[in-house]
Formats: structure tokens, sequence, C-alpha cells
């Protein structure tokens, strides 16, 4: 039995960007179009036939759909949430779902919502073709699902009702790694034509244009707003560099077992970095000399304990790490490769401490740096205390050498190690929190 099409419907479009102009012309086919843009020197130039209307007519229709970037997403829904028409049904079209709920959830609860990924864009949809809707319920209305299901698929759309979990933990890795990796081919300025046309180089140019017309905002929004971004981010760059390894030759030749000097103490994100430095450079037998600070790297390296020194430089929050470029200046040593890092902070404790503040908070200072914002938010009267390292706070605490209230910021790896407690990790203010290590030779 055939469905019934949806009756005759009064719609709103909050945003008239690339996809607003695609879904506005879809939806005039299924009932009266309204348009709201806030950039009124772009929408005075469309087409008379597109009616646009002031916010407060835009909040008042049936159906609204918000066309704005994610960004802009959880303020939009915030400041007008007493304005929207109590009968109406709001539904966002952002390619991440998890936040987007979340904020109508928050902001307008009473308010029947629904969260939509479009599947195509201005550049991929074709009537023709299959167009894949992937609806995403709020917990607060589940039913909405189903009802709008069967109003797209009247429309001709195909449809998949997932979670917003679920649909940021898939789309990250179909939809993120597609515009990553064609967002760094940009960057290439590949040419145009080549001598050699594979049928692979016209694939990454096909893949390239697909991510031509999408702003730098909508890529970065994409990846910071999708939760699980950040773990596609960090298995994009350890394959990056598995791969790399295959043609990567070291400059240093060694007659017997290589031994690899880091700045930090046992169970440091330094330890961690040598290790995987170590498994790409296919040195199964290499060993790891934890040293704590640079001044030690160095000086290992200058007497000849170990031969190739494995320091951080810099921190997209924290900056230049000061003691590994002092003594790239002090020392005769030169830079023989880099290695990007994503770290993730944690606060630790004893395990018989559950103040909610702290009497001190303890780390190296780059981590400090790099948590500055968290830090200020949720401890902003606790002295912070600068260490020489951040695993060497942790053991300093474990070992008693630190206040016995104190907290320390370290990696998840010295829980186990000097059995402390993890109050959170994760408190880095940047989420993409890459650090470069760079490993140094003796000139």
């Amino acid at each position: 039995m055939p469905k019934t099409k949806q009756k005759h419907t009064h719609f709103a479009v909050i945003g008239y960007g690339r996809f607003g102009k695609l879904w506005t012309d879809i939806l005039s086919e299924h009932g009266n179009v309204v348009v709201y843009e806030e950039n009124l020197a772009v929408s005075q130039k469309e087409p008379k036939f597109t009616k646009f209307v002031n916010l407060k007519t835009a909040l008042s229709q049936e159906v609204i759909f918000l066309c704005i970037p994610i960004s802009s997403i959880e303020a939009f829904v915030s400041e007008n949430a007493s304005c929207f028409s109590p009968d109406t049904t709001v539904i966002d079209t952002a390619s991440v779902k998890t936040y987007p709920i979340a904020w109508m959830d928050a902001g307008i609860p009473n308010i029947k919502h629904l969260g939509l990924h479009p599947l195509f864009g201005p550049d991929s949809y074709d009537t023709n073709q299959i167009n894949l809707m992937i609806i995403t319920p709020s917990e607060q209305y589940p039913e909405l699902a189903a009802t709008w299901a069967e109003i797209f698929e009247s429309w001709t759309f195909f449809t998949k009702i997932i979670s917003p979990e679920e649909h940021d933990k898939s789309i990250a890795y179909s939809q993120g790694v597609t515009h990553f990796i064609g967002n760094v081919l940009k960057k290439m300025e590949l040419p145009q034509q080549t001598s050699t046309p594979t049928r692979g180089y016209s694939m990454l140019r096909d893949i390239e244009r697909f991510c031509s017309n999408d702003s730098p905002r909508l890529f970065r929004d994409m990846l910071l707003y999708n939760p699980q971004s950040v773990n596609m981010f960090k298995h994009f760059l350890k394959a990056s560099h598995d791969v790399s390894a295959y043609i990567r030759k070291e400059n240093v030749q060694h007659a017997g077992p290589l031994t690899l000097g880091v700045m930090g103490e046992e169970g440091s994100f330094s330890q961690e970095v040598g290790e995987l430095w170590l498994k790409n450079n296919h040195i199964p037998k290499g060993k790891i000399s934890c040293l704590t600070t640079a001044e030690k790297v160095y000086d290992a390296l200058d007497f000849g304990l170990i031969q190739i020194g494995l320091m951080p430089i810099q921190n997209a929050v924290g900056g230049m790490v000061l003691e590994t470029v002092r003594g790239l200046a002090k020392y005769s040593c030169k830079i023989s490769g880099f290695f990007p890092f994503l770290v993730n902070q944690c606060l630790l404790s004893r395990q018989d401490v559950h103040k909610t503040k702290p009497e001190s908070i303890h780390s190296h200072p780059q981590a400090l740096r790099q948590c500055k914002s968290y830090l200020k938010k949720y401890y902003p009267n606790v002295p912070l205390v600068e260490e020489e390292d951040t695993a060497a706070s942790a053991r300093k605490l474990s070992e008693g050498q630190l206040p016995e209230n104190a907290y320390v910021i370290a990696s998840e790896a010295c829980v186990d190690l000097f059995n402390l407690r993890l109050v959170e990790k994760g408190i880095q203010d940047l989420e993409y929190n890459v650090t470069d290590f760079v490993t140094v030779i003796k000139e």
C-alpha cells in the first residue's frame, strides 16, 4: 500500500549557505518555504522567487530546518529558545549529531526536535540517484524519527535511523577521513595534468574536487564538534607514520643495540612516543633510557651513552619547549626527524584522596600551560607548581614527596604505574592537543 504524502506544510530554512539553498529548492516541492539569512548582503543577491523573512516570522513556521554552521547551533538555540512556536518542530541538518541533539535537549526541551544528516550536498545531489537521510532522534521525542522517515520516503529519499553517538562514530571515519585527505591534497596543490595519468591519481583528484567547495570552517567544525573525530585523527597520524616508516632511512648507523634517550621518566608521554618511534623504525631490540630532562638527554648524547635523543619541541597550546630549543643551541647536535603525537593530559590524585579541591596541582610547565583554561575554570584558586617532568610529579606524589592532598597532571599510564586515582582525563584545553617531538643526533 503506497504511503500518504505529507500534507501541505509551512517550512522555514535558517541559513542560506550552499546547502541551505539546495534544501530550500527541495522543500519548495513539498510546501511553502520561507528563508531567514542573517547576512542580508548575501540574501539580496538571490533570486526574487526565494522568500526571505525576518527571524520572528521564520521561527513561527510549522517546521524549521537549521542549515547554519555547527559552531553556531548552540548559541542560536539558546538565544531564540523563547521565540519558537510551541507547535513547531526543529530539525538540525549538521554533519555531526551528538552535540546538536544535546544542545536542543537542553535549550528547547518543550519544542519537538530531531537530528537529520542528509548524506548529499550541492555537488552530489541528484534527483535520480540514491539520496540517503540519516535520522538521529532525541530521547525526548523518539517518535519523531519514524514519522519523518515516512515523510522523507514519500519524498523519494532513502532513510536510516540511528543514535547520535552511532552516527558520529561512523561519520568520523566515512566522512572525516575523506575530507581530511581531500584537504591535505588541496594543500599539496597537485598539478591538473600529469604525463603519467594513472587511475589512482584520477581517484585522488576526485577526492580533492569533492572537497574543493567546502569551506575551511565546515571542515574544522565537522572535526571539532564530533567527539569521535579525535580517535580518527589519532589513528590517521599513527597510520601515516607507520606507512612512512617503510621508506624512512636513518642517517646514523650503529654496530650495537640502539639506545634512545627520552626527555621524561617512566610513564611519561616521551616514553610512549619513544616506544612508537622504535616500532615505526623497525628497531625491535632498541632500548629506551628515561632521562627526565632535556639537559640529561643532551649530556647522554654528548658522552655517547645514547645514540639518539627524543624530545618534545612545541605544542599547539603550550608553545615552544624551551629546554629542547636551548639545548640545540648549546650542544653540537642536530635534528634528524619530527614525530607529532596526540597528548591526552590527565588529572591524578592519591588513591585515598577524594577531595574536590586539592591543596596544589603539580606538573611540567608545558602540561600546566596546555590545561590553563581547564584549571582556571575548575580550580581557580589552587596553586600551580612546576615540576621537571609530568611522570616525575606522579612518582613523587605516590612516594609522599608532594602534599598528600595534591593533584598532578600526567599521562593515564601513570595511574597503574604509580597506583594513583584518575580524577579526570582529557583535561587539555585543545582536543587535538598535538605535540611535535624531534629526534636529535650528534653532528
